[in-house]
């Protein structure tokens, strides 16, 4: 099987050293999107990591940068870019796993293809109807908002949903999806419509995909099960930054993947994920301008701020919520 990520990020190289040492690997491909508005330093510190391996493999892209908006449609631009530079470079894939630059796997490479080989053409998708969630949740469709010099501006004013589409889903941006689904959505005309309309709503990361697939020939695909562990905190609009004193969750999980990491906040955690997964740790890599320690000891809590944040099925409802 041969497997392709779709990664997006904006800040901290070292960060992806992690994700990257983690999953590199050459029978598989890797799309890599960096944030225009990040500085050129980090667009040099993550191709410093991939470039080792792009030399000897050839397995590693790098699409244009995309000016990513909080809340805007910078991602779903640049996911769409992802797969059409998979589909040039590598199309010979079989599934499609997004992930931040902030991801782990919890699983070997093995595991991840026998999950994958045990729900053939499967979309591992999260989605809930919108007419289930809180009011302040389904109104975004109906109300018309725009990007502003960087900023998502957010107004009263009312819109109509087009006849020929429906925004009936809502659900989180990572996903692992099928070769069969991705050719769809580079050759379906349902997409345009899909996209013009999702330019003017708040937070169409968190729509375009659960309601694309739901118009689909494959929606009878979904599983329902993204395949992150994410923590949502009460009503923070930021994920928990996973530490070693959510080792017993990491551990109990069945997913693929975690969100967030942070190596300056907890470097062992990640270090123990990897000896558990056989990975390697980042040369020379450190936490907090300290060496990283043998895995064993508690980090401190997170504090946590990401472009990329509202790329996660949130709710803010007021309670801690596993995606597990």
């Amino acid at each position: 099987m041969r497997l392709a990520y779709s990664i997006s990020g904006y800040k901290d190289p070292d960060q992806f050293a992690w994700l990257f040492g983690a999953i590199a690997d050459a029978r598989d491909s890797f799309i890599i999107h960096i944030d225009a508005n990040s500085p050129a330093a980090i667009h040099d510190g993550f191709r410093a990591i991939t470039d080792p391996h792009a030399q000897a493999h050839g397995n590693v892209h790098y699409i244009e940068p995309e000016p990513i908006v909080w809340m805007g449609q910078g991602l779903v631009r640049a996911e769409f870019r992802a797969i059409a530079k998979l589909f040039q470079a590598a199309p010979n894939f079989d599934y499609l796993i997004s992930l931040s630059a902030q991801d782990y796997p919890l699983t070997t490479r093995q595991a991840r293809v026998d999950l994958l080989h045990a729900q053939p053409s499967a979309n591992h998708i999260a989605m809930r109807p919108l007419d289930a969630l809180p009011f302040h949740i389904r109104r975004r469709r109906f109300l018309y908002s725009f990007e502003w010099r960087g900023k998502l501006i957010k107004t009263p004013l009312p819109r109509l949903i087009p006849d020929n589409i429906e925004i009936a889903w809502k659900g989180s941006w990572w996903r692992v999806l099928s070769r069969p689904f991705c050719a769809w959505l580079m050759t379906t005309a349902m997409r345009e419509p899909y996209m013009r309309f999702l330019r003017h709503v708040q937070a169409p990361d968190e729509l375009v995909m659960q309601n694309l697939i739901k118009a689909s020939p494959y929606a009878g695909t979904v599983t329902g099960d993204n395949q992150h562990l994410v923590v949502w905190p009460g009503n923070s609009g930021s994920p928990h930054t996973l530490t070693l004193r959510d080792w017993p969750l990491l551990t109990a999980s069945p997913k693929l993947f975690a969100r967030k990491f942070d190596h300056r906040i907890d470097a062992e955690v990640l270090a123990r994920l990897a000896a558990r997964i056989g990975a390697p740790v980042p040369a020379g890599r450190q936490a907090g301008g300290h060496a990283v320690a043998p895995a064993g000891n508690t980090g401190p809590d997170a504090a946590s701020d990401s472009r990329q944040d509202n790329a996660d099925d949130k709710n803010n409802e007021p309670m801690t919520r596993v995606h597990a």
